[in-house]
Order: structure tokens, then sequence, then C-alpha cells
């Protein structure tokens, strides 16, 4: 999910660049969700607790197939 960044996602922002100099800006906008992400992440890794909300490799297998059956229809349309 993406929104427009308010007041405080700036703020953030401002200081994730100050302290990250040399990455890339958009990553700033999204670091509660990358955290959110590596906490489940790291939860189930330790105690194999489902991470619900995170994509499983099955999930991500079937996004897959349903990007390589429309990258054909898609590229069509495009011309």
């Amino acid at each position: 999910r993406y929104y427009m960044p308010d007041d405080e996602d700036k703020a953030t922002v401002q200081k994730l660049q100050a302290k990250y100099p040399t990455a890339m800006p958009y990553f700033f906008t999204q670091d509660p969700d990358y955290v959110t992400v590596k906490e489940l992440a790291a939860k189930f890794t330790a105690t194999g607790e489902e991470a619900e909300g995170l994509a499983t490799i099955a999930i991500a297998v079937e996004t897959m197939r349903v990007a390589e059956y429309l990258t054909p229809t898609l590229m069509e349309q495009l011309k």
C-alpha cells in the first residue's frame, strides 16, 4: 500500500535521509512498513508463528503466474 506522505512522514524521511544519505529516497516513505515486515518475518523464524499479513511463497508464485499471463496482453495494449 502507498499513501502520500503527511507531515509526520516527511519529518521521518528527513531524519532517515540524514542518517542514510546514500540510500534511495523511496525507501524512506515505506520505512514503517519495512520494519513491520521484518519484525513479522523474524518472529516467524524464531517461533514458527504464522506471519499474518505477509505473502507466502505460494502466494508469490501465483502472483507471478498472473503477471506472466497478463504481460502479453498489456504489452499489446501499449503499442
